[in-house]
């Protein structure tokens, strides 16, 4: 019997394992094979539906969708700004050491005047005026109202730790916490809505140059 083990406990944590290593650096310059904003986007898309069917759970994966759809936000708005100064103007191509970097900035308020600005500059009116913007800005404006850091769906506060202070402590113990009202039913639309606008304009500033260089082309073949 002292060599029976069939009485050890059958937990997973004391079950020994091999561990199967997850990565292989191929350089030091290495990357992740990745298409960021999209990444972002169909996660948020995935695990949002599933919450507003009643499939996931709100402070389970419905947080980590709205930190992706946040996080989509910041980064198609990027890539929009950096596709824009690819062009000097709607007929003109940008050369490389002619093409801005984005600046480091977690305000989608901001990006979202920058991206706006650069594509009124670029689309004609008639165009902009005809794609739903408004959308666009009431998401953008109710992201920037109660998240402007990009830090609300990320973690819970600015460290990690505990107050240290016994009577403020005591105090925080006595507050009420209010929790965030969120519709999570409004928003798989809101999210593809959104997705189809800024994936357009995006799309838009690409394609305008593909053409310059296909007529800059054409030009220099006569």
């Amino acid at each position: 019997m002292e060599d029976d083990k069939s009485y050890e406990p059958r937990f997973p944590q004391y079950e020994k394992r091999p561990y199967p290593r997850l990565f292989q650096v191929p350089a030091p310059n290495w990357q992740v094979e990745a298409v960021w904003d999209d990444a972002y986007y169909r996660s948020a898309k995935i695990l949002l539906e599933g919450v507003a069917l009643g499939q996931y759970r709100p402070a389970f994966e419905g947080v980590a969708g709205m930190y992706c759809f946040r996080h989509y936000l910041e980064l198609a708005l990027k890539f929009i700004v950096f596709h824009s100064r690819w062009l000097i103007d709607a007929q003109t191509n940008a050369r490389f050491d002619e093409i801005a970097d984005v600046k480091k900035d977690h305000s989608v308020g901001r990006l979202w005047a920058l991206a706006k600005a650069e594509c009124q500059r670029l689309i004609p009116p008639i165009e902009w005026d005809s794609i739903d913007t408004a959308f666009v800005d009431a998401c953008i404006e109710e992201f920037e109202a109660i998240d402007a850091t990009g830090e609300r769906f990320r973690y819970h506060g600015p460290r990690f730790g505990v107050e240290k202070d016994p009577v403020k402590r005591a105090q925080m113990a006595q507050t009420i916490r209010y929790d965030l009202y969120v519709q999570f039913s409004e928003f798989p639309q809101v999210i593809e809505h959104v997705h189809d606008v800024l994936e357009y304009l995006d799309l838009y500033m690409v394609e305008a140059h593909g053409q310059n260089d296909e007529w800059a082309d054409y030009l220099n073949s006569l």
